[in-house]
């Protein structure tokens, strides 16, 4: 028997599939445009994808790209942005979910301000934004600029990183949202002031909420009412809870340690008076393990919010897991959806932490943050450093 990872989503803009299959078959919150799930699997890096013809918004002829294996070498030039403050816009049309635009934007340089304002114009069409460096690495990511669904259109308003890996070239891909079959036109707005401001780490604390209670809202995901956690829920012993979430907590830290991150327990006091995100856990979600509010990108909000539904594990893998096992499994649950509220994405790379394509069993052993292969439901090509993006948003710690 198999089951493919159901570990968690994320609300509206992204759900997190590593957390779907089988009875727990993932599927992303969003509204209005309903419910997506199934099995998902390693795609193909660097699909073949082809530019249509993009029209300029005055009417003037643009660059028609050909069909191409690799996007960025053949992305159309018609947002190049010029060297110094500039603003170019543009029409376009997505016919197909198999269909990629890339546009060249030039160069940028770290604390260069760079807003992507992507709208449909007709159609059915829910697009997706995604930036990337000339490596194909993931810069940025975003789907819908309301993450309660009322808008589809996405934003980018970002101020560009230090990306040391990168030559300073970098590309906007525009999608329709996988698997949706949406289909129409758009029009690209991108807009950059040189040297705007900086992109400066700021160190997270995460609060691991066992203690249950009532009206607990997950903002874009819903309000529940949980009771404090008891080792039983995962089919254990009362009398092992303390242990268990002792080595939850131990579990993400080790994820984190190379990171400016801080990870508090109810266990041992009451929330931060701070800015803090919580990790709440308890309950049951027929479609996942985890949901988080949002995929926040460069941790735009440190008070963001998920929930773990830590009764989904109990009967989520073939044979019951060691209690080590079951802390690897919640553990790397915990530290995954951590990673969207600071703004990562799925991939496709069972070793990773934002991997949403391998089974259940693989979440009973540790995994790190890496350099993986993005998952299809995401983008149709490139990686995302996780690494990388992390120390952008958080710092590094001295070794």
């Amino acid at each position: 028997m198999t089951r493919s990872n159901t570990r968690g989503e994320v609300a509206v803009g992204l759900c997190s599939n590593r957390e779907e299959c089988g009875a727990l078959a993932g599927a992303r919150r969003r509204s209005p445009s309903g419910l997506v799930a199934g099995l998902l699997t390693l795609p193909l890096l660097l699909l073949c994808c082809g530019c249509p013809a993009v029209a300029p918004a005055d009417g003037s002829d643009a660059n028609t790209p050909s069909a191409t294996n690799d996007p960025l070498s053949k992305a159309s030039t018609a947002l190049r942005l010029a060297a110094g403050n500039d603003q170019k816009q543009f029409r376009g049309s997505i016919t197909s979910d198999a269909q990629v635009d890339v546009f060249d934007l030039g160069m940028l340089a770290p604390g260069d301000h760079l807003i992507a304002d992507i709208q449909r114009v007709s159609g059915s069409l829910d697009p997706v934004a995604a930036l990337f460096d000339s490596n194909d690495n993931i810069v940025a990511y975003d789907d819908d600029r309301s993450q309660d669904g009322s808008d589809l259109n996405p934003l980018m308003d970002i101020i560009m990183p230090n990306d040391t890996d990168d030559s300073g070239e970098y590309y906007l891909g525009i999608i329709a949202y996988p698997g949706d079959n949406t289909a129409g036109g758009y029009q690209a707005t991108v807009t950059v002031q040189r040297q705007a401001g900086t992109l400066t780490p700021h160190a997270q604390t995460v609060y691991l909420d066992w203690r249950g209670g009532t009206n607990l809202t997950v903002k874009n995901v819903g309000v529940f009412t949980l009771l404090p956690f008891s080792a039983t829920q995962v089919g254990f012993p009362d009398n092992q809870s303390a242990t268990l979430k002792s080595r939850v907590k131990a579990i993400v830290q080790e994820r984190y340690a190379q990171f400016n991150m801080t990870i508090l327990s109810s266990d041992n006091g009451a929330p931060p008076t701070t800015p803090h995100s919580t990790i709440y856990f308890g309950g049951q979600d027929a479609q996942a393990f985890a949901i988080s509010e949002d995929i926040d990108t460069f941790n735009a909000n440190p008070s963001d919010n998920s929930i773990v539904f830590t009764q989904g594990f109990l009967s989520a893998f073939v044979v019951q897991p060691t209690l080590e096992e079951m802390a690897q499994a919640i553990g790397n649950t915990v530290a995954h959806e951590i990673g969207h509220l600071l703004g990562l994405v799925h991939t496709a790379d069972c070793q990773d932490l934002m991997d949403t394509t391998c089974y259940n069993e693989r979440l009973l052993s540790a995994q790190e943050f890496g350099t993986a292969v993005l998952d299809k439901s995401i983008f149709p090509f490139g990686f995302q450093e996780a690494p990388e993006i992390l120390g952008w948003v958080l710092g590094l710690v001295s070794p």
